[in-house]
């Protein structure tokens, strides 16, 4: 259980600037930053936490230090928010 998945159904749009995931047969909707959009795409069950976290290491090498904190703490929310589960 160490890979998350986006859950079916789940979509990522961009509405005026802001990313927004939300279930079409809903009324959830998780309001995302430009990272937690990123993590979000990377969560297709093939790849594990910390393959992510080595990835937008690669991406983003500016950001490096707050990477493992930020990856954690999104797949938390989106854990919360039943967008994703991990597998």
């Amino acid at each position: 259980m160490n890979k998350p998945r986006q859950k079916p159904d789940n979509r990522l749009e961009e509405l005026d600037g802001e990313f927004v995931i939300y279930h079409p047969h809903g009324n959830k909707m998780f309001h995302c930053n430009t990272t937690a959009s990123l993590i979000w795409n990377l969560c297709d069950g093939n790849r594990t936490k910390k393959e992510i976290k080595i990835l937008l290491k690669e991406s983003c090498p500016e950001e490096a230090d707050s990477i493992e904190d930020d990856v954690e703490e999104t797949l938390k929310q989106l854990l919360e928010h039943n967008a994703i589960d991990m597998i």
